[in-house]
């Protein structure tokens, strides 16, 4: 943890952006849409502007060829001609470089474990290009930030030289004005959003299971948003498929579930990724039946039921069919994610990054509130 702000804010009041957060996706028209960026920048950015740091979206083709910023976050760097213009610019310009990566697409030897590749998406050798021009990228970075501590382990690895520090996801700062549904659904609707294609495999792992509680509870029924490929034996009626919705509607799919499903794979890429489905779900106050990998440890007891198997997920769903059980789990669930996924902690934690390299720099500069 940082320590106060008013340590290394300054005293000046500059006008215009101090923080820019910049994203690398191929798909510049696209970029605000990206669940990942949202998460990973947008809200971030939300925490820094509440706390009277300016901040400024863009997209890597929209950097200006004057850089006008204090710190240049680069989320998701790829190698490019492109990218290794703009970090010459920004570094003579003495633009603080961070890059951001919150999954294992970096280290070609574990190229293999990609859901693209496991899910028979991508071939290996279209990944292990990928990951080749993502760790290319990310070689051109002191300073580094992950969403999980499995992650930064493997970054630690592969960029021995690098600083790296963990910037855990947190409930979009957007959602708190949102309204809160009103009181679960009457019947036990069971929701899983997989969001891109590469989730069938990680939904196999509770499939059974689902069906099993399916079978048992005639009222039940399993609601999926999002691209899956999948057979389940149930009831005409029991299960729902509906197409993706856009970020800003996500919570709409989550509203009117009872509970929800995070399974994974167990593999090396999976062991590394956010507890994303349990934090958002749990916001709206649903709890998740998920995959114990490390980060859903920090919502034990505050929305995440551990199951590693199909078995497991229907003992977990069947247990939660006790309604003084469900409410115990339910009350206050929205109070406790925020209490271990608040972005504004997280933003601080990004400022504390922020000054411990100034501190580093022959010239240190410091940031400043925004007027």
């Amino acid at each position: 943890m940082c320590g106060k702000l008013s340590d290394f804010w300054g005293e000046g009041q500059l006008s215009g952006p101090r923080v820019a957060f910049v994203a690398c996706n191929r798909n510049a028209g696209r970029f605000r849409g990206d669940p990942s960026f949202i998460h990973r920048c947008e809200n971030l950015a939300h925490g820094l502007d509440a706390l009277g740091i300016g901040t400024e979206l863009m997209h890597l083709t929209s950097l200006p060829l004057r850089p006008r910023h204090e710190v240049a976050v680069l989320h998701r760097p790829r190698h490019s001609l492109r990218l290794r213009v703009a970090t010459s610019l920004l570094r003579r310009a003495g633009v603080r470089l961070v890059a951001d990566v919150d999954d294992l697409v970096f280290d070609e030897g574990l190229a293999g474990f990609s859901p693209g590749v496991m899910n028979g998406l991508l071939t290996l050798k279209e990944t292990r290009d990928q990951f080749s021009a993502n760790r290319r990228a990310l070689e051109r970075f002191e300073l580094i930030t992950v969403s999980t501590e499995p992650l930064a382990e493997h970054v630690r690895r592969c960029f021995p030289s690098a600083q790296v520090v963990i910037v855990p996801n947190g409930v979009p700062r957007q959602w708190r004005s949102l309204p809160r549904r009103s009181a679960p659904p009457d019947a036990p609707v069971i929701t899983y959003l997989p969001g891109t294609r590469s989730h069938d495999r990680d939904f196999a792992v509770y499939a059974e299971g689902v069906a099993a509680f399916l079978a048992k509870y005639l009222d039940a029924r399993l609601e999926v948003t999002g691209p899956l490929k999948f057979t389940l034996p149930a009831r005409p009626g029991q299960v729902v498929h509906c197409e993706k919705v856009p970020f800003e509607r996500y919570h709409e799919r989550v509203w009117g579930g009872w509970a929800n499903l995070a399974p994974l794979e167990a593999t090396p890429f999976t062991r590394c990724k956010s507890a994303l489905k349990v934090l958002e779900a749990g916001w709206w106050g649903v709890p998740t039946v998920c995959s114990p990998i490390p980060d859903a440890q920090r919502f034990d007891g505050a929305g995440a039921l551990f199951a590693h198997d199909a078995e497991g997920c229907y003992m977990r769903l069947e247990s939660m069919m006790d309604a003084a059980r469900y409410r115990g789990l339910t009350e206050g669930l929205p109070a406790r994610v925020l209490a271990v996924a608040d972005v504004d902690r997280e933003a601080a934690r990004l400022l504390g990054l922020v000054e411990r390299i100034a501190a580093d720099l022959e010239k240190p500069r410091v940031l400043h509130r925004s007027p």
